[in-house]
């Protein structure tokens, strides 16, 4: 009786030693709170947390590394509640917080350097002088930078990056230069003004006229005395107007060439002043008496007959108002 107790017993505690060899299976030694055996992710989540405390990540993130602690020490909690699952799943959470504490911060790779644009090119011109009377010339001069090639216009083109040029306009211009650059193109401009001549004086207007017929023989501008009375017409006609001025106009026929008659319509006109100045003793400055010739360009009579010949060839005495 005695011996089936003892060997009835002996097999229970196999059993026993058995269940407990094979439930340290998956367990460590690792004392704590009273308890010698934990299962391993406990002890691992007490050795992460040491090793980061012994890191200084209590120093460097308190605040992370207290919550990664706490979260320790809570699957202890739960693990000795009898929540075995729930205490190792704890654990673990631990272990990843406490390695994963104060992460090293990643700096942002530094932008690539902006190139700042090639700014546009800077161009000037100007004009000197900038007003000129019509039939002068003023200078332009210009001057650019960044600049590869520069044009002006109107009228002028292509020309260098910095220069000068003299210019002529006919009338009031504006001169645009454009200058090109690897950083685009820029234009300014200038203007020449140009001052029109004065308007022409109104043409004095002919008060009086006297027509001579002054029989100057064939290429002579003599006065025959022949034409003295004819003459004597004149002087008194013109002192009749003391003060005026005088014109006095010689016309040809058409016998000759233009440039020959020209001239002896001339001299015709002269020889008549000469007389009214030297026989007439006329109160006049000479320089009111001004003559003129206009060759066979005025006729007045046919110049294919003898008698329209004699009426071209004349001199007429102009009286003139201011």
């Amino acid at each position: 009786m005695t011996l089936k107790l003892v060997n009835r017993l002996s097999g229970v505690s196999l059993v026993l030693l058995i269940g407990v060899f094979s439930g340290c299976a998956g367990l460590e030694h690792a004392p704590k709170r009273g308890v010698m055996y934990y299962h391993k992710e406990l002890p691992a989540a007490e050795r992460a947390v040491e090793a980061a405390r012994a890191a200084g990540k209590d120093k460097e993130c308190p605040a992370e590394f207290a919550a990664a602690e706490k979260m320790k020490n809570e699957a202890y909690d739960i693990y000795l509640a009898c929540r075995t699952a729930e205490g190792i799943a704890k654990a673990n959470e631990a272990t990843a917080r406490a390695n994963a504490l104060c992460p090293k911060k990643v700096e942002a790779p530094k932008p690539a350097p902006v190139m700042a644009p090639t700014p546009a090119p800077t161009v000037s011109i100007s004009a000197d002088p900038a007003m000129i009377d019509q039939g002068k010339c003023a200078k332009l001069a210009w001057s650019t930078t960044g600049a590869s090639s520069a044009s002006i216009d109107p009228g002028i083109g292509s020309v260098d990056p910095s220069g000068s040029r003299e210019v002529c306009p006919t009338a009031t211009t504006q001169y645009t230069i454009a200058a090109k650059g690897e950083g685009g193109t820029r234009t300014t401009s200038t203007t020449v003004t140009v001052n029109p001549p004065p308007a022409p004086k109104p043409a004095p207007k002919v008060i009086d006229r006297l027509v001579l017929h002054v029989n100057f023989d064939f290429n002579k501008s003599d006065v025959r005395k022949a034409d003295v009375a004819e003459l004597q017409k004149a002087i008194d006609f013109v002192k009749k107007y003391p003060g005026y001025k005088i014109a006095i106009e010689g016309h040809t026929d058409h016998i000759g060439s233009a440039k020959y008659n020209q001239a002896l319509s001339e001299r015709r006109a002269a020889a008549v002043k000469d007389y009214l100045l030297k026989q007439g003793m006329i109160d006049t400055h000479k320089d009111m008496i001004t003559t003129k010739g206009y060759g066979k360009s005025k006729p007045i009579a046919d110049n294919s007959t003898e008698k329209g010949r004699f009426e071209n060839r004349r001199v007429e005495i102009l009286v003139l108002s201011e």
